[in-house]
């Protein structure tokens, strides 16, 4: 299987088609990759968030053990600060959550806004590049037979323009109705130029 043409111009020409089809993706990965920074800063206030949490919750947890201490009374004392320490730990769970929920939308925005551009010019790329492999790879079984040299230059002779038929015999047809082995063989490459290869 060839994925390259044989003809300098249109290997050149394939080579640099892959290479912009390179380009566009890593273009469009580093676009992604600003797309999910930018969406990520929403998530700016979740560290604010889980620090005044665990402060709350540290001191309120400190102040509930001290007035725990106070005789008489301390038990029924520290429920309003061990409560507090709660709400403390609910901002840290909050901002947890607020994290996690902007990393997936940032996930899902940067997907699409990357994923879309570089698929719909992989699919063309690869049509084209499939296509062109099963042409080549069909034309190139028939090169080392002579009855398919046979039918390759009928099909140049459906195909080309009869000014380059001309060039290459004064009555292309009837050489090849003749079995002219060099006019047919000429034919045949003339063929297999149309998709830049060449007879082996």
């Amino acid at each position: 299987m060839r994925w390259y043409a044989d003809a300098p111009a249109r290997r050149s020409r394939q080579v640099v088609a892959d290479l912009l089809v390179l380009g566009w993706v890593v273009l469009w990965v580093l676009v992604g990759r600003w797309v999910f920074g930018l969406v990520m800063t929403l998530a700016a206030p979740a560290d604010p968030l889980r620090s005044a949490g665990t402060g709350l919750e540290s001191r309120m947890t400190e102040v509930a053990g001290r007035v725990i201490e106070i005789p008489l009374v301390g038990d029924q004392l520290d429920a309003p600060f061990t409560g507090a320490a709660g709400v403390g730990t609910d901002l840290v769970s909050a901002g947890d959550r607020l994290e996690s929920g902007v990393r997936t939308v940032a996930w899902l925005v940067s997907l699409l806004s990357a994923g879309t551009p570089i698929l719909l010019v992989l699919l063309v790329w690869a049509a084209l590049r499939v296509a062109w492999v099963r042409r080549a790879r069909a034309l190139g079984r028939e090169v080392a037979d002579p009855q398919s040299q046979q039918l390759l230059a009928l099909r140049a002779l459906v195909h080309q323009d009869p000014r380059r038929l001309q060039e290459l015999h004064p009555d292309p047809v009837g050489a090849w109705r003749s079995g002219d082995p060099e006019a047919v063989r000429a034919l045949a490459d003339l063929e297999l130029a149309r998709v830049g290869l060449r007879s082996r």
